[in-house]
């Protein structure tokens, strides 16, 4: 069976669509709490402090992500594809899952702090 750990993430990363949050500051908490527990459900305690170490030290970065409604349905769908293949024994497929949820993560955020910078600029330049 899958690891205890992981059955309140079903609750929230599995539920239907309409049923999702969209508050992006509750959703950027959930995320957090969803790596950490992959994490902590790996079974490795220092591997998971330092795990919550990174988070602590990224946070801001990581809630950008969750400025925009696709990217909340995006973190929605990539997660549940994750959960369903740990709780399904495909570990393999989950790694790829989650390397693929993180890089697009990563991608996403360095798009949108491009595009404020950009507003930003074009605001002050406006301004003068």
């Amino acid at each position: 069976p899958p690891p205890p750990e992981l059955e309140p993430l079903k609750d929230v990363w599995l539920a239907p669509a309409a049923e999702r949050l969209t508050d992006p500051a509750e959703v950027g908490r959930l995320d957090e709490a969803f790596h950490a527990t992959l994490v902590l459900a790996a079974g490795n305690p220092e591997m998971a402090r330092v795990h919550w170490d990174v988070t602590e030290r990224i946070r801001i970065v990581r809630h950008l992500d969750f400025t925009r409604a696709d990217r909340i349905e995006a973190t929605y769908v990539e997660h549940a594809k994750i959960l369903r293949a740990v709780m399904q024994h495909k570990l393999d497929q989950a790694q790829l899952l989650l390397k693929s949820h993180v890089e697009q993560s990563k991608s996403e955020v360095r798009k949108i702090t491009l595009a404020t910078l950009h507003e930003a600029r074009a605001r002050v330049m406006r301004g003068r």
